[in-house]
Formats: structure tokens, C-alpha cells, sequence
């Protein structure tokens, strides 16, 4: 008999029964905040809309069951924290926070309603590249607030180097860099044993068509532009991580 066929203890019993209890309490929250999220996405300067839809998230983000759902809890913690900076400051509302918001809604949703495993985010570590200081500062202050383990680099080769010692769980990358583009690190990434489906994120300035055509080609999963919410690129973070780790690994 293999390990995954042994048969479950009476305590493992116990923690799935209450698992299963928690995510059927979470269940009613969902379709609300996904209707509420469309509502935001058709009008992104309604300021009631948003604010109901930031109600909702801190209802479920609030919610006594997520300390039995650490993960979700975590993912809902971050989403809650971005939308009071933009209630706040509704100026900041993007397309590609709105784009983020969306990514977050899906994942929530799969989380609750698939009962993905849950992710061990405490060991998680990223590494940022980006050959401007202060670009790479923002980021990492993003990722340390999420609660993100992370390593700066402003060297696309050391960068390139330093992923063939270590595993690391997000890569995040500027496009342009001197002596190698942020795409030529990506695809070379890609072309690593451990890191063929590792997210990687792009951080950059150009916006454009052509160059999010290029990010996809290279191997990226997506791109946040600047200047950027760090609460919107540690929420990004943390989604591309979870989804990964639970539907890939």
C-alpha cells in the first residue's frame, strides 16, 4: 500500500470534516462578490459600487472560518488591503488593477469552490530583477509587505545564474535591462528543468500590445505596469503563486 492509499487518522478525519464545514460556510460569499466585481468592471469610477464591492471582500476576508483556511485567508487578507487604498484614493483604479482584481475573484472562487489544497506561503521566495535601484526597492517593499519571502537582483545574468542553485517560486522581471532584456532572461528561464511553469511576472513601464505580445512569446504569465500599487503587486504575487502551486505542482 502506498503512502497517498494509507487509510486517514481519526485526527486527519476530524481537520477534513472541519475543512469541509469552513468552505461550505465561504460558498454564499462568492457569487455576490463576483456580481459585484462585474458591476465595478462596467463603471470602474462608480465610487458606490466599489464600495460595496470592498464590503463584500472585507466580509469574507473578516470571516471566523478562515483561520481553519490559512491560504484563502491570505489571498482574501491582501485583496482587502488593496481595496482600501483604493477606496481611498479611487484615482488609482487601472486596467491593470482591474485585471488583478479579476485574477483574484477567480482564484477566491476555486479556492472555496474546488477545495484546492492548501499552499505553504510562509516558505514561498521570489526574486526580483530590474537594473533601476528604486524600481527594484518598490518592488520588494510589494512583495515584504505581502509577506513574501524575496531576493533582489539588478544583474539578469547573476539573476540567470543564482536560479540554477536555487528554486525559487515567482520570478519577477523589468523588460528593460542592458546586456539582456528581461524577455531574453525569460525565455531563458523557460529553457530550465525547474522552471518551465514557475510564474513570472513583468514589471515595466511599456504597456503597449507589442510588448505584452512579446511577454507571452518569451514565457511570462503577466505583467503589471508602472508606476504600480505595491498592494496590487503583492495581491498579483500571491495569486500567481497559489495558482501554481495548486494547479500545476
Amino acid at each position: 500500500m502506498s503512502v497517498t492509499d494509507q487509510p486517514m487518522t481519526r485526527n486527519e478525519e476530524l481537520r477534513a470534516e472541519v475543512r469541509k464545514g469552513a468552505l461550505e460556510e465561504l460558498r454564499p460569499f462568492m457569487p455576490p462578490i463576483r456580481r459585484a466585481l462585474q458591476s465595478v468592471a462596467k463603471n470602474p469610477s462608480d465610487i458606490p459600487q466599489l464600495v460595496e464591492l470592498f464590503n463584500k471582500v472585507r466580509s469574507l476576508a473578516l470571516n471566523p472560518n478562515l483561520t481553519r483556511l490559512p491560504t484563502i485567508a491570505r489571498v482574501a487578507g491582501a485583496f482587502e488591503h488593496l481595496f482600501k487604498q483604493l477606496v481611498d484614493k479611487p484615482e488609482s483604479m487601472s486596467q491593470s488593477v482591474q485585471r488583478t482584481m479579476a485574477q483574484t475573484v477567480d482564484l477566491l472562487c476555486d479556492l472555496v469552490e474546488k477545495d484546492l489544497r492548501e499552499v505553504d506561503l510562509v516558505t514561498a521566495r521570489a526574486l526580483a530583477v530590474d537594473d533601476q535601484q528604486i524600481a527594484l526597492r518598490s518592488v520588494m517593499n510589494a512583495l515584504d509587505k505581502a509577506g513574501l519571502k524575496s531576493q533582489a537582483l539588478s544583474d539578469p545574468t547573476a539573476a540567470l545564474s543564482l536560479s540554477q542553485d536555487w528554486q525559487f517560486d515567482l520570478i519577477v522581471l523589468d523588460i528593460e535591462m542592458p546586456e539582456m532584456s528581461g524577455l531574453e532572461l525569460c525565455a531563458k528561464l523557460r529553457a530550465l528543468p525547474n522552471y518551465k511553469k514557475t510564474p513570472i511576472l513583468f514589471v515595466t513601464s511599456a504597456s503597449d500590445f507589442e510588448h505584452r505580445a512579446k511577454m507571452c512569446l518569451s514565457g511570462g504569465n503577466d505583467v503589471i505596469a508602472k508606476p504600480f500599487l505595491a498592494t496590487e503587486l503583492g495581491l498579483k504575487a500571491l495569486t500567481l503563486i497559489v495558482k501554481y502551486k495548486t494547479t500545476t505542482l
